[in-house]
């Protein structure tokens, strides 16, 4: 119901006759080195071909790529956003107003509900830098959303929903991470879950 209220090297190897008993007669020590040699190019070829796997594999693998550049649900396309979620909610919402906070500071309330001292401000980073310290910090995904309380006696509740929660990049096909459906819904279920908080706790 309230979902939120953020190298080291081995022994050195001998040549293939040094030191070695044979037992090859001298008449066929150049017979033996042959299979010898062979197998030493061989050895080679194999050496060859690991080294060119691991610098193929290197190429290919690249630095990791970097997250793609998102932007912020405009405020006039959130604020239609919030009121067709407090609709599907069934709450009634009706046109915003500045109001004081206890602090002494206005928000202004976006989306007002319609005979309810409560409803929802869509903080863009211009609000957030001009509020100050008189609203708190944007909560974490998976944390609480803030409210806040107004009016002179503090009757009225304040929902902040912070801009920069809802991102989208610009981005198609398979490199597209978030799309703007995606922060539409994520505000929607963030009002959603406002307005039922509020009936729960009975809110004025």
């Amino acid at each position: 119901m309230w979902r939120k209220l953020f190298r080291g090297s081995g022994p050195r190897l001998r040549g293939p006759l040094q030191h070695r008993p044979s037992e090859c007669a001298p008449g066929d020590a150049r017979g033996a080195r042959r299979p010898l040699a062979g197998a030493r190019e061989a050895a080679r070829a194999a050496l060859g071909a690991a080294v060119a796997a691991l610098a193929l594999a290197g190429c290919g693998s690249g630095e990791a790529r970097a997250p793609n550049p998102t932007r912020a649900l405009d405020e006039r396309r959130a604020i239609e956003v919030i009121r067709r979620a407090m609709a599907l909610e069934g709450a009634r919402p009706v046109p915003g107003r500045d109001v004081d906070l206890v602090s002494g500071r206005k928000v202004r309330i976006d989306v007002g509900v319609q005979s309810r001292a409560y409803g929802v401000a869509y903080v863009t980073e211009e609000d957030a830098r001009a509020l100050g310290a008189a609203i708190p910090p944007p909560n974490g995904q998976d944390e609480r959303l803030r409210i806040v309380r107004g009016g002179a006696d503090g009757s009225i509740r304040i929902v902040l929903l912070y801009q920069n929660n809802y991102r989208y990049d610009d981005l198609v096909g398979e490199s597209h991470e978030r799309t703007t459906i995606s922060a539409e819904r994520q505000l929607t279920r963030d009002v959603q879950d406002f307005i039922t908080y509020a009936r729960t706790q009975k809110f004025q």
